[in-house]
């Protein structure tokens, strides 16, 4: 197992300063400015080294949680958009049924054995997941406006801003209505604009 002591201790010293989440891309750039400049400024610009880029920073991260749960500092929620220091919940539970890319990160042989070829087929088939994910939430969404300003799957444009305004002036909080409904009916109107 490969660690840069450095990276390390600094992400550890970040995320405890932390009261919140912070997304990988944010700990990236925090750690291609001084005074860290861990990382190269130019990182992020190609998918090989975007990829070794974000595969040593998860890889310090899986080890900083593993070293946080021996201490019982907490566990470590790692994701992409969201790495949180969260408190212990159920010490039972092991690392590896919390996060099964746990091995795969620790796992420095997959560092070395990736190529450029690998990053772009890895990056084509998450944009392939990334547009049917995209297709199902717009459906439900879709959907989910259709019902809550009463329209038909057939609306026409007339319709959808009477329903809208008629929604709105009941519920308006002006009139005594529910300011989150309120949000809600702005949220189906701009859906299905």
């Amino acid at each position: 197992m490969w660690q840069n002591q450095q990276l390390l201790d600094t992400l550890e010293d970040l995320l405890l300063a932390r009261k919140r989440a912070i997304s990988e891309y944010d700990i990236i750039t925090l750690l291609q400015r001084p005074p860290y400049s861990i990382f190269d400024k130019e990182a992020l610009r190609e998918p090989l080294t975007l990829f070794r880029c974000h595969f040593v920073l998860f890889h310090h991260l899986y080890l900083l949680q593993e070293r946080w749960l021996r201490q019982g500092h907490g566990m470590l929620r790692i994701n992409v958009s969201t790495i949180v220091l969260s408190p212990l919940e159920n010490t039972s539970l092991s690392i590896e049924k919390l996060d099964p890319l746990k091995d795969y990160y620790l796992d420095w042989q997959n560092f070395d054995s990736t190529s450029e070829n690998d990053v772009q087929e890895m990056l084509a088939s998450f944009w392939r997941q990334m547009k049917v994910s995209f297709a199902q939430v717009n459906r439900k969404d879709k959907q989910a406006a259709l019902t809550l300003l009463g329209l038909e799957a057939n609306y026409d444009i007339a319709k959808l801003k009477f329903n809208y305004r008629k929604m709105l002036h009941k519920h308006h909080p002006d009139k005594g209505g529910d300011v989150e409904i309120c949000k809600k009916i702005e949220w189906a109107y701009k859906i299905l604009k």
